[in-house]
């Protein structure tokens, strides 16, 4: 009996400890979001990759449009910094980024507490990334 408790024992640990390496896997990873909204550095983005579309909710609701996948987030005055060199407005653009443990402010940076106008309640703070494949 004590042979089988060790056991399950091992194998939860196991399991949890594989958890936590998926999870700490994902954030290293890159994905694809398209920008549907944003205001003031506040955006609304849909997940592009099938792997991650686990991480949205489904049924914002946009310009009469549904969409599926979706988060909220802010973008770093130097990911806005970037962007802005990409295109002018930043609807409907495709970007590479990886999810953060937390976001990442830069004291430097003022901007407007304008946010995007019934935005999902899912939050995910994300940064831009370059060297995707």
């Amino acid at each position: 009996m004590k042979k089988i408790i060790l056991s399950a024992l091992t194998c939860l640990t196991l399991i949890l400890s594989g958890c936590d390496k998926t999870e700490e896997e994902l954030l290293q990873q890159c994905f694809k979001v398209k920008i549907l909204d944003e205001v003031c550095g506040t955006a609304v983005v849909q997940i592009q990759d099938e792997a991650y579309f686990k991480y949205g909710v489904n049924g914002y609701q946009l310009d009469g449009v549904t969409y599926d996948h979706v988060f909220s987030t802010e973008l770093s005055c130097a990911d806005l910094t970037k962007f802005q060199t990409l295109a002018a407005s930043l609807r409907g653009l495709v970007v590479d980024v990886k999810m953060l443990k937390q976001m990442e402010y830069d004291p430097a940076c003022t901007r407007c507490a304008a946010i995007v106008p019934n935005a999902p309640a899912k939050w995910i703070p994300i940064k831009f990334s370059e060297n995707c494949n």
